[in-house]
């Protein structure tokens, strides 16, 4: 049996790596993926481990809502043993900043986060705030609330200082750099996995298989049983394959990620915000690079923006931005910090802001994407169901949640979607500086927010669902898919 992976990110990485753990001598994997990763995700993320803290007022009221949830906590629980894993197949192959690991006790993997609920939004954080404090006890997840002033290197403008805060000892972070260099240190010296540097324009189908897979270079890879894992690229690979597939809108999601170097004030812990304005708030990351490295480098983000085309470089303003909030909402001192890189990646996202995961009805093609920024997280999770699938194997009968050719799930009220929209739009405001005149200014945005929202609404049918807020513009714009 000759797999072929296309895509070398997080999802394609890790589901090679499951293959070459449970496929028999005789089978063999093909990985197509350029070098370069352009765009990746993964490259741009903090990894953070984090599913409590991505909870938000209006989250786990609907089966895919709660089923997603339980995939990131389940993942959350593996990676450590999943990181083991890793080292263990790397070997001699090990890469040096690996040399000397110590699975959670220190190094590029590490538990503990803090989330400030501060005064730089507006009463939308502290909804969120509360939704995961609510999470935590319903779900008895270890926690405490803390005194912001003893977090470490949490040193606030005055203005911005947190009023609470709460710990979850269980979610961390990695390197995800690291964790690529490792996977690919792995796939490049297995004797079964052949290593392709290119990229993935269509897929060629006959009958009820794909038979081969074409790449940018004019070459042809042939096998047996296909994932796409391609990220937001996949919608155009699908589009022109012409496969017939009622595969629902994919979008870029293009969030900016900054690395910067603070010798003085080295982060310990993940300091973050709750999801706030469309995005994920403001977060700090350890950012760890190897035992005889100073471990001064911290990862800052992050920005999200749902567009239907790819940019390529980060953007001014959402630059500016994160510094800024780096500054004030986390520590003063970083106006020292020196800028080491500027990431930027594509978060793939679909229409229902559920993933793609699963078989498809081309017999031998399966499809992994639409992770938006929890690919990386869910990867343990993920990578094992989509090798099973692969396989030929059962896997959990609640994954069928995410197949690809789903319908668009609309399990969002349009109360509620109202409501966050008109919530997120006011706390953007806010983070960028608004300072109203007084309540009936307030009250008069809230208004036209409001009215905007319902009109939007209306405009596309949604009379009795609800729209994603970060997918409102593509509506608006006539990019998301209407009944």
């Amino acid at each position: 049996m000759k797999y072929v992976i296309l895509g070398n990110g997080i999802l394609g990485l890790s589901t090679a790596f499951r293959l070459t753990q449970r496929i028999s001598s005789s089978d063999s994997i093909v990985l197509v993926g350029p070098n370069d990763r352009t765009g990746c995700a993964t490259l741009a993320a903090a990894a953070m481990l984090n599913s409590f803290g991505e909870i938000s007022a209006h989250s786990l009221k609907t089966d895919h809502d709660l089923y997603h949830f339980e995939l990131s906590h389940l993942a959350t629980r593996r990676w450590p043993d999943f990181e083991k894993e890793l080292i263990a197949a790397a070997g001699n192959h090990l890469p040096h900043p690996c040399s000397k690991c110590q699975v959670l006790s220190g190094g590029c993997f590490d538990r503990g986060t803090f989330i400030i609920n501060n005064t730089v939004s507006d009463e939308w954080d502290d909804r969120n705030f509360e939704a995961i404090l609510q999470a935590l006890k319903d779900f008895d997840e270890p926690y405490e609330m803390v005194n912001p002033r003893d977090i470490p290197n949490y040193m606030p403008a005055q203005r911005a200082r947190a009023l609470r805060a709460l710990y979850i000892h269980n979610e961390g972070w990695l390197n995800p750099r690291i964790v690529i260099e490792k996977m690919d240190a792995i796939l490049a010296n297995s004797e079964r996995v052949t290593r392709v540097d290119n990229k993935v324009l269509r897929l060629e189908r006959s009958g009820d298989n794909i038979v081969a897979a074409h790449l940018e270079n004019g070459d042809r890879v042939e096998g047996d049983r296909y994932l796409l894992a391609c990220g937001s690229p996949t919608k155009e690979i699908l589009k022109q394959s012409a496969l017939g597939l009622p595969i629902q809108p994919l979008f870029y999601g293009v969030g900016v990620s900054l690395e910067i170097k603070s010798p003085d004030r080295p982060h310990k812990k993940c300091v973050r915000t709750p999801n706030r304005g469309g995005a994920c708030g403001i977060y700090s990351t350890p950012f760890f690079l190897g035992p005889d490295k100073p471990n001064d480098h911290i990862l800052v983000g992050a920005s999200n923006r749902i567009l239907s085309e790819p940019l390529f470089h980060g953007q001014l303003a959402a630059t500016e931005h994160l510094m800024a909030s780096a500054i004030n909402e986390i520590n003063e001192y970083f106006y020292a910090a020196q800028l080491i890189r500027v990431n930027v990646g594509w978060r793939p996202t679909t229409q229902d802001t559920y993933p793609l995961l699963g078989a498809t009805s081309v017999k031998n093609l399966a499809i992994a994407t639409g992770t938006k920024r929890d690919g990386f997280h869910l990867s343990p999770v993920i990578s094992d169901y989509m090798a099973s699938i692969l396989m030929g194997e059962s896997v959990d009968e609640r994954f069928a949640m995410f197949t690809p050719e789903r319908e668009i799930v609309r399990d969002i009220s349009r109360e509620d979607a109202v409501d966050t929209l008109v919530s997120s739009k006011l706390s953007e405001y806010y983070q960028h500086g608004f300072v109203p005149s007084g309540v009936m200014m307030v009250n008069k945005l809230k208004e036209q927010f409001r009215r905007e929202a319902e009109e939007l609404h209306d405009q596309v049918g949604a009379k009795d669902w609800g729209i994603p807020a970060e997918l409102a513009t593509m509506y608006q714009y006539g990019h998301a898919q209407i009944d």
